[in-house]
Formats: C-alpha cells, sequence, structure tokens
C-alpha cells in the first residue's frame, strides 16, 4: 500500500527547480542594475562632453593640437582639435581701410572614457566651430 504525499527524490527535484528559477530571477536583476547604471553613466558622460564641446566652440581660443586631464567623478577626458578649413574673407571695398578676416573652421573631437563594470567605455562627440579673427600678415 502506497502512502499519500511525496518522496524525498520528488522533494529534491523541486527544490532543484525552484533554486535555479530563483538564480535566473536573481541574475535577470543584477543585469538590470548594470544596465541602469551603465545608462547613466552614459548619460553622465555625454553631458560632461556637450560641455566641454560648448566650452571650447564658444569660449576659447581654438588651437590644432590634443590635449587631456581627469574631469572628476572617475571621468577622463580627450580632445582633439584639427583645422578643416581657413578662408580670408575681404570686407567692403578696396578704397575701404578695413582689413581682411581670416575664417578658420576647426574640427572638434571630444572623448570621455571612465571604467565600466567589465570594460571601460567611451563615449565620443564630434562638431565643426568657427573661429573669425584679423588676418595676419603673410
Amino acid at each position: 500500500m502506497r502512502r499519500a504525499g511525496f518522496t524525498l527524490v520528488e522533494v529534491l527535484v523541486a527544490f532543484v527547480i525552484a533554486g535555479l528559477a530563483l538564480a535566473l530571477l536573481f541574475r535577470g536583476g543584477i543585469d538590470g542594475l548594470i544596465a541602469a547604471r551603465v545608462a547613466g553613466r552614459t548619460e553622465e558622460a555625454v553631458a560632461r562632453a556637450q560641455s566641454r564641446l560648448a566650452a571650447m566652440c564658444h569660449g576659447a581660443r581654438l588651437a590644432p593640437g590634443t590635449q587631456s586631464g581627469d574631469d572628476g567623478g572617475g571621468f577622463a577626458w580627450r580632445t582633439q582639435v584639427l583645422t578643416a578649413a581657413t578662408e580670408t574673407i575681404l570686407r567692403g571695398s578696396e578704397d575701404d581701410a578695413k582689413p581682411p578676416l581670416r575664417a578658420t573652421l576647426f574640427a572638434v573631437r571630444v572623448t570621455l572614457s571612465w571604467g565600466g563594470t567589465l570594460l571601460p567605455r567611451q563615449v565620443s562627440l564630434a562638431t565643426s566651430c568657427l573661429a573669425v579673427a584679423p588676418a595676419g600678415p603673410g
């Protein structure tokens, strides 16, 4: 005569299945937290890069070259400025005493990098900036 209830093997199999399900749920939660952290850090890096681009194009005197430094909060920055084109602009007629202007188009790239959870990550933004100044001799 068989008694009602579960055998030890059935109980063990049920525990293994429940353990696997909990492990998968836990892993999914951890992956979600990691993805949220990466998204937050990426969003912060983009904002920092946009701020640095704006400061370079609207306030700083641009010169070709590369610079880098620490931006705080675990972020490092690198800027690269290249001269894309230069044009001399004549103003007025030949009788006017206005000196010509030199317009220079710069290609500017800002890269922010930070240590990610598993791999280092980076964000790069690029734009063009126009600088106009009196044309020098030569």
